[in-house]
């Protein structure tokens, strides 16, 4: 199939977006899915030592690894073309992730999850730029959109799809993985490579220009707040109104459902304020959301504040990434949106870092609402950022 170049992109077959749609919601499922596992892996390797704590890196390590590895696979993209590397990470989370239905030691399965996180990376990175890459930019409100659509709508199926396989045992979850194998053939009849250049027109911004290093900015401060959610949410659930396992997950599906109706109308919000403003939004929403949640004192004030968080979630990956794609040149997308990607893991594993010694100090309630003053104030900055625009 002979590749186009970037200037030469009309509006694709609608079996392209859709794959690259699908694609999209393997990352959200990464972690979600084995959650409901947990304790019945923690009772399966009781007698293994350091249990609980490699139990709970199953879960965790995917992150670090997408952190390390998003910039160099971005980086080798740019050199082998995004299909190839797209392919080859959907192998990796083919293998890494079916691994736990097979293995039987923790540390294999460590092995297993490093590979996963290897494989989101690269599926992060280059399903963002083709995205992109095949749409021109007058589509490219619309198509993010519905890939934030689509990552919300994959959270859900992942928390209900997880809990239910994780019934049949610890080792069901771990079969959610599998989807990758008909995603991946997908993608070899689908989604043909482009050939990268600068369009007419097009801003030929580097990774590493002001704008890019403030946007990663705004992702880590904002997955650093968010992440207080489904981190710490449980907990505080518990404590304000006694909620079990059933009421925090369906309050947590209520935030991804909330990211699925943004996404969906995303196009709209897009043809009226530009990003600066939607990205203003999207703090303001995590502000008033957390600070609900951590004055909540009741199950319904708490939940309020959750779908509103959810609102400022899906408002988030679509604007960022949106705003990166059209401040760099074609040909530096996937090594932005790799940095992108590294500081959106960098914040969700620096976000329970940053939390627990203000828990043991000031309580859930009250790190609920500090992380809502963060979300303020980087609501603040962005409005005088844009006050002498303006004027």
């Amino acid at each position: 199939m002979t590749a186009t170049t970037v200037a030469d992109v009309r509006r694709p077959p609608k079996s392209l977006l859709v794959t690259l749609l699908g694609v999209s919601t393997m990352t959200i499922m990464a972690s979600a899915t084995i959650t409901p596992a947990l304790p019945g892996m923690e009772r399966h390797f009781a007698g293994e030592p350091h249990a609980q704590l490699l139990v709970r890196l199953v879960l965790t390590l995917p992150g670090l690894l997408i952190m390390l590895s998003a910039p160099l696979l971005a980086r080798l993209s740019g050199r082998t073309g995004r299909v190839p590397v797209l392919v080859a990470c959907l192998a990796l989370y083919t293998v890494g992730g079916g691994s736990g239905l097979v293995l039987d030691s923790l540390p294999g399965l460590l092995v297993g999850r490093a590979l996963l996180g290897v494989g989101i990376a690269g599926i992060m990175t280059t399903s963002t730029a083709l995205l992109a890459d095949h749409h021109p930019a007058g589509e490219h409100g619309r198509v993010l959109g519905l890939q934030g659509a689509a990552m919300g709508f994959g959270g859900v199926v992942a928390m209900l799809l997880g809990g239910v396989l994780a019934t049949e045992g610890w080792r069901g979850p771990f079969a959610v993985y599998l989807l990758a194998v008909p995603m991946l053939v997908l993608v070899l009849r689908f989604v043909p490579e482009v050939a990268v250049q600068p369009a007419q027109g097009v801003s030929e911004g580097t990774p590493w220009q002001r704008r890019s290093l403030g946007l990663y900015a705004l992702m880590f401060l904002g997955v650093v707040a968010f992440y207080t959610v489904p981190t710490q949410a449980p907990f505080w659930l518990a404590e304000v109104g006694g909620a079990g396992p059933v009421v925090t997950g369906a309050l947590i599906a209520a935030v991804n459902l909330a990211m699925t109706l943004v996404g969906l109308n995303y196009r709209r919000l897009r043809t009226r304020w530009d990003f600066p403003a939607l990205a203003t939004a999207m703090f303001a929403a995590l502000a008033v959301g957390l600070f609900l949640v951590g004055s909540a004192g009741t199950l319904w004030t708490a939940g309020l504040g959750m779908v509103v968080v959810g609102v400022g979630v899906g408002l988030q990956n679509p604007t960022i990434n949106g705003w990166l794609v059209a401040s760099v040149s074609p040909g530096a997308r996937t090594k932005a949106l790799g940095l992108l990607t590294s500081a959106l893991f960098l914040g969700q594993f620096s976000s329970p870092l940053i939390a627990q010694p203000l828990i043991d100090t000031v309580g859930l309630g009250t790190t609920f609402v500090l992380a809502g003053t963060l979300a303020a104030v980087v609501t603040g900055a962005l409005i005088i950022t844009r006050l002498p625009r303006r004027r």
